[in-house]
C-alpha cells in the first residue's frame, strides 16, 4: 500500500471516503505528492495506492468501482463515487483581484484548461 502523509487533501479524502475511522497500515509506504505514489505504483505490479484523476496515465490503472471506471464525464455526474470537491477559501471582502481569478477558472478557457491537465471540470451553471 502506497499512501499519502498525514494532512494532504488526497490522504483526507481516502480516509473519509475509503477508511471510514480505520487506520492506514503503519508498513504503508508514505509519500509527500501524488506523483511520488504514482511513481511507485508503477514500478511495482503488486502496489496499489491512490492519486488523483489528472496522474492516472498508461503506467497505472484506476480502479472500477461497482463497474464505473474512473472518468471525468463519471466524476462529474457523480456515478463514480470516490470523488471529492475542490473548494475556494477566503476570509473578508473578495477582492476584485480574487473575483477576476474565480470568474477565469470558472470561464470556458480556465476550465478546458483545467480539463487538460486531468482534472474534473466544474459543473455548468444552471439556466434557471
Amino acid at each position: 500500500m502506497v499512501s499519502r502523509e498525514e494532512g494532504s487533501g488526497t490522504r483526507g479524502a481516502f480516509d473519509g471516503l475509503i477508511m471510514e475511522g480505520a487506520e492506514v497500515a503503519p508498513r504503508a509506504i508514505v509519500q509527500d505528492s501524488n506523483g511520488a505514489v504514482r511513481e511507485i505504483v508503477a514500478g511495482d505490479r503488486l502496489s496499489i495506492g491512490y492519486i488523483s484523476l489528472g496522474l492516472v496515465d498508461e503506467r497505472v490503472k484506476a480502479l472500477v468501482v461497482d463497474g464505473v471506471p474512473a472518468t471525468v464525464e463519471n466524476c462529474r455526474t457523480g456515478e463514480y463515487r470516490l470523488t471529492r470537491p475542490f473548494l475556494f477559501a477566503y476570509t473578508g471582502e473578495m477582492s476584485k483581484d480574487t473575483e477576476d481569478f474565480l470568474d477565469f477558472v470558472l470561464c470556458i478557457e480556465g476550465q478546458e484548461m483545467l480539463q487538460g491537465e486531468g482534472l474534473v471540470p466544474a459543473p455548468e451553471k444552471s439556466s434557471d
